[in-house]
């Protein structure tokens, strides 16, 4: 799966895409910390998702977050 495609994926809301594609046009992101905030995204969200779907993730367990929640975004 390409960076593209992941960018584009519900792992990475609209805002937040925008975000990173107007800090990489601006050179204030090169593409691999680009890569690196897609990746660290789709990870949380996929272990969150899996967490949510394991025997110890039950209805009683604390909610966390998901990958339609925003999470700001930092740059060094």
């Amino acid at each position: 799966v390409s960076v593209w495609d992941l960018l584009h994926s519900h792992y990475i809301p609209e805002e937040h895409r925008k975000e990173l594609l107007e800090l990489f046009e601006a050179g204030e992101l090169t593409l691999e910390q680009v890569k690196t905030v897609v990746s660290t995204v789709v990870s949380k969200a996929a272990a969150a998702r899996a967490e949510q779907t394991s025997p110890a993730g039950g209805p009683e367990a604390e909610p966390t977050g998901t990958e339609a929640e925003p999470t700001p975004l930092q740059v060094d």
